[in-house]
């Protein structure tokens, strides 16, 4: 079967499907013991990173693969945020998995990139279920209010990006890559908006103004969150 289109049916069942393990995710966790999240969050960073494994063999096995085979997407670097998290949590991992692993993974599944890829195939599963525990992950900590950032930390995740996003940005550029849909846009998304709106020369400025505003966002939420905890 070919691939798929954003919000077809196909789309959509994924994502109620993946809403449906969420909220499931949400309450397994909220009722267990300290004992029993900490294994909740190992299982999940072994199974993120086992996943990538098997994607990597299978590319290669099936001769698919290329310079565009490496984890370096976000959401590559979010199987790495986690594991150092799981079993090394600071500040920083915390504002890496809030600023960017959770919106990253977010949006991808809002708008995946992996349309082309044939439905029911290996490629297909493994891109929903992967960026759909990037999620739960981040979400269930962000519940149990077991992730420990503020507004104050985000050098943290610039100070990431800064390290980063130069040399992907040459990658792509030498092997014709696109991970973190930093030379181009995807097609059919927001970015392709952006492309669209400010052009080639301003489409990286536009996408570092759009994280801006996301992370100003998802600290408002937070801080909303912290008030109400106060006053209960």
């Amino acid at each position: 079967m070919n691939g798929f289109t954003i919000f077809d049916s196909i789309h959509i069942i994924w994502l109620i499907f993946i809403a449906g393990f969420l909220i499931v995710s949400l309450y397994v966790y909220h009722y267990s013991s300290r004992e029993k999240q900490y294994v909740f969050q190992k299982t999940v960073f072994w199974l993120l990173l086992f996943s990538e494994i098997a994607k990597q063999l299978y590319l290669l096995v099936t001769d698919q693969y290329s310079y565009w085979s490496p984890p370096l997407h976000l959401c590559g670097f979010g199987i790495f945020i986690i594991g150092w998290h799981t079993y090394f949590p600071t500040r920083t991992t915390a504002t890496l998995l809030y600023t960017l692993t959770l919106p990253g993974a977010a949006i991808a599944l809002l708008f995946p990139g992996w349309t082309i890829d044939p439905v029911g195939g290996f490629l297909h599963f493994h891109s929903f279920l992967f960026h759909a525990l990037l999620v739960v992950f981040v979400a269930v900590l962000i519940l149990e209010k077991q992730l420990m950032t503020t507004f104050a930390d985000i050098w943290r995740a610039l100070l990431f990006l800064l390290i980063t996003v130069p040399p992907i940005y040459i990658y792509n550029a030498h092997f014709r890559t696109n991970f973190m849909f930093l030379n181009r846009p995807v097609k059919g998304t927001p970015l392709q908006w952006l492309y669209d709106a400010f052009g080639a020369a301003g489409y990286l400025l536009s996408l570092a103004g759009v994280i801006v505003s996301i992370w100003i966002v998802l600290y408002v939420l937070l801080a909303i969150q912290k008030r109400r905890n106060i006053t209960e």
